[in-house]
Formats: C-alpha cells, structure tokens, sequence
C-alpha cells in the first residue's frame, strides 16, 4: 500500500504538504507526538544534484551564559585572581597555550585541539548595551540583531537568501538540521525551508528502532494512515502521504545512524552522541549545511569551579572526537563547529562561589579548515567588584564572525543577511567564492 500511495504523490505535493507546518518547521505540529526526524523533503527522484563539496557549519547553543574567562584562564591579568579569589583556575592548573593564557584543566581537548592549529579563540565578544537577559540575549544572538529580525534567525535568512522559494522544490535534502526539542531561533526562516529535526533523547533510540516499534510515534503515525483508509478527499491523502513519508525517513535515519562506523571513540555523554549522530549524516553526504545542538547548565551562579569543568570536559572531549573521526574520513575540512552563549558571567565571583550574569565572553571554533589561534584582546578587568569589562573599541562584536563565516565558508553575502557590513576576523581563509547555490 506505502509504494502505491506514493507513486500517486508527486515530489510538489510532498513538499507543499510538508512546508506548511510552520515556517519551515514541517511536521512540527504535531508536537511531542511529532516523529524524531521531521523532514521537508524525502527520498524524492529526479530532483538536482548535491553540491557534495558544501561547507558545512555545526552550533552549539551554551545555554545559561557561558563564563569564558574561566574556559580560557588569563593567568597573567593580576586582577583575575583578585576578582575571583576561590574560582580562578591557578596557572599551575591550567592548560597553558602560551605564555599568558591557559584551559580549563577539565578541558584537555581543546589543549589538544588548539595545539594541533584545528581552534581558533576569540576574546572579549559580545555585542554593545547588553541587558543580561537570558531571553533578550539569546534572541540577540539568535536573530544577530534586535526587533528589525522579528520573526527570523540569522541562519533562516542565510536559507531564504540562498534557497528562493522558486528553487527549494528542486532540493530533495534537509539543508540544516536541529537537534533540540523546539526549532531554534536561529533557523527560523521568512518562508518554508528544507528544515529537519531530531529529539537529543531519541539519538540512540534512533539507531534501534523498528516501524513495528510500539511506542507513541509509530501509533500516531498507523493510526492516521489507517483512518484515512476510510477517507476520499485531498487533504487526508495529503495527511496520509505525510505520515507514511515520516515512517519512511524515520527508517532512512536509523539505518544512517545505526550503520555507521566511527573512526574515533566518542565519550559517554549526550553532546557526543548528538555529535556522532551528526557525523554519520555527513558521512552518508545528506547535503546538510547547518546542523544545531544545545547544551545547558551553564547558569553558574554557585559552586561553579566543578560544575563548569565538567561542561567543557564534555565540550572539549565531544568536539575533539568529532574533529577526529572526520579527519580519519577526510571530511573534517568542510565541517566547522562554533559553540556560543546568550552572555559571558561578570569578571568576579559572588558569594556562592559563582558567577553571576555578564556581557562579555570568549568564543570558539574547531575545524581543520581554519586557522588556529587567539584572536582578539583580552579585555580590561575592573577592580571595583561591580562591573563587567566594558565594551571597547579592541571588543569584537559577534557578528564579525557571523559575517566570516556567511562569506568565506557558508559562500552567501553577509550584508544581504546581516544587512550591515562588518569587518571579518580571519581565523577563515579569504578563498573566492566557487557558487551560491545548494545545488551544482
């Protein structure tokens, strides 16, 4: 019965189906009872040929404000130390990268990482007149902008601008890919994208599921192809087409995920798995441009020094086994990761032995493809154990790496997004564009 029904279903009826449920978002209404992988467009034929030689750009939400300075230690600045008495990371513990600056001791990934010219680190990045909101600021980031980006991320304008509507018919793959409860923010788009996603939790579940499984998916998903047995008209054809479609990708993606054979040892911690699920996507060449993750717990208000060690023992110890098994593949030079926060913590400890909400912070990017170092200058510290280091003309607002990474990897205009122009860090190298297309 699937086969039949799906011969009668051209690829413009699948796709206008699947494009309506939410700017991009496909099946995302039907909520928690929503299949893991909800994809816009599946298996389709005759459609255009990937652009298999695409960069692609993996996020990572660090959701709670992520404290940078004790990811990256200053251990020259004097005023550190005297800000943060009992939550500093003392020289002879930090991961040294130079004679000034060193990791968290939790985090020898990035040691590694760094050492190898695969990390680029930015120092003192934020944005002017932040209000350390966990909400205002993550719109910010997310939007890379304020109200004038009501209603769009700045990766779903990056898709509207380079996936016209008049093309994304031709598109038979996801072009980026969430791995989070909720669309983020940042992918949310003017008009319907090739958008899928995946629930964290069911990674692994994933990988062993059967479509005779009997959970709540599989029993949405038969019990509304069998009642629209009983139906004659469209829009129940359409909704029948939809379920089946999302049996058949949830199929394609198990057998994507439960194949695949890394070639490095991944940790035990579900930022790992999500970043292995990840790389067997690239692997099977899916197409993907941009994937998002998410990682909370970042809120460090008290007892930071161990709860924020572990974070970036996870971070460090995902993203250098993910950097690894691509190289073994020879794929990890298309494929960039950039972590980011809403907010960096304030330069001073509280009384709980914690930091309480910033403005600025340190970033990062792992990728064979890029060029390693410390970029930026670390910012003043203030000794009156009140403010935080004050936005500069040295600061680097984070929309210069946006625009880096919209030009010189993600090959789009940066204006046309961001719709301002600014200046570019160079931890990318400045190649001529090869295409601005998806598709060859």
């Amino acid at each position: 019965m699937k086969n039949k029904r799906s011969k009668k279903l051209s690829l413009t009826t699948r796709r206008e189906f699947l494009s309506t449920g939410g700017k991009g978002v496909g099946l995302m209404a039907l909520g928690s009872f929503a299949p893991s992988f909800l994809v816009d467009t599946v298996n389709a034929a005759g459609s255009a040929a990937l652009d298999k030689d695409g960069k692609i750009l993996v996020l990572i939400k660090l959701g709670g404000g992520n404290d940078g300075l004790n990811m990256l230690a200053p251990t020259h600045d004097d005023q550190y130390y005297k800000n943060r008495p009992k939550i500093g990371i003392p020289k002879k513990d930090a991961l040294m990268v130079d004679e000034k600056f060193g990791f968290n001791p939790q985090a020898p990934g990035y040691e590694e990482l760094f050492k190898e010219g695969h990390m680029a680190v930015f120092h003192d990045v934020g944005y002017p007149n932040s209000t350390r909101s966990h909400f205002s600021g993550q719109d910010f980031y997310e939007r890379a902008g304020g109200l004038e980006f009501s209603g769009t991320g700045w990766l779903g304008r990056y898709l509207d601008a380079e996936c016209p509507q008049d093309k994304v018919r031709e598109i038979n793959y996801p072009v980026a890919t969430h791995i989070s409860r909720n669309l983020p923010i940042t992918l949310r788009s003017k008009s319907p994208q090739p958008v899928f996603s995946m629930l964290s939790s069911d990674v692994n579940a994933q990988a062993t599921r059967t479509l005779d499984a009997n959970d709540d998916t599989s029993k949405l998903l038969k019990t509304a192809i069998f009642a629209a047995e009983k139906e004659k008209n469209d829009k129940v054809n359409y909704l029948n087409m939809a379920y089946m479609n999302a049996l058949i990708t949830e199929e394609k993606v198990r057998d994507t995920i439960s194949s695949y054979k890394a070639d490095s040892e991944y940790p035990d911690h579900r930022l790992a798995r999500d970043l292995k699920a990840i790389a067997a996507l690239v692997s099977a060449e899916m197409g993907t441009r941009v994937y998002s993750l998410d990682l909370g717990g970042f809120d460090t208000h008290g007892q930071q020094v161990a709860r924020h060690g572990d974070l970036h023992e996870q971070l460090s110890s995902s993203i250098n086994a993910f950097t690894k098994d691509l190289a073994d593949k020879k794929l990890s030079d298309k494929v960039i990761v950039m972590p980011y926060s809403e907010f960096g913590r304030r330069p001073y400890e509280n009384g709980s032995s914690g930091t309480d909400h910033g403005t600025m912070s340190t970033f990062y990017a792992v990728g064979t493809g890029l060029n390693g170092g410390l970029y930026g200058t670390h910012p003043v510290l203030q000794s009156d154990g009140r403010s935080d280091a004050p936005w500069s003309e040295t600061s680097t607002d984070f929309r210069q790496l946006y625009a880096t990474i919209l030009d010189r990897w993600l090959d789009t205009s940066s204006q046309e997004v961001l719709r301002k122009e600014y200046k570019h860090v160079d931890f990318l190298p400045d190649t001529k564009k090869k295409s601005r297309s998806f598709l060859k």
